[in-house]
């Protein structure tokens, strides 16, 4: 399993990335399991990425995906724990702006 995702006291999703690489590999995984854990909540989404290392673009695009699933009321998904390879890749492909960034906690 490449998510675990658990409920916090102020209603916020959190799913957690278990995995060093979020790739082509993972991405429909994730994607799906994110899916399922946001259809049994009501809050806000944030994805903890203090395990993950690297990611691709079909890593960027489930991440996009899971942000797209949330209504604007929901939006956007919190990313936090964020390794600057990570970062650097969500900022070359230029999607680090429809994210709330949190990469030093």
């Amino acid at each position: 399993m490449i998510v675990q995702s658990r409920l916090e006291s102020d209603g916020t999703l959190v799913l957690t990335v278990t995995a060093k690489t979020l790739t082509s590999t993972d991405a429909a995984e994730f994607r799906e399991s994110a899916k399922l854990a946001i259809a049994n909540s009501a809050g806000g989404v944030a994805v903890d990425c203090s395990e993950l290392e690297f990611i691709d673009s079909s890593g960027v695009g489930a991440l996009l995906h899971v942000n797209n699933l949330l209504p604007e009321a929901r939006r956007p998904v919190r990313l936090t724990h964020l390794g600057p390879k990570v970062l650097a890749t969500l900022e070359l492909m230029r999607v680090h702006r429809q994210f709330e960034l949190d990469p030093g906690n």
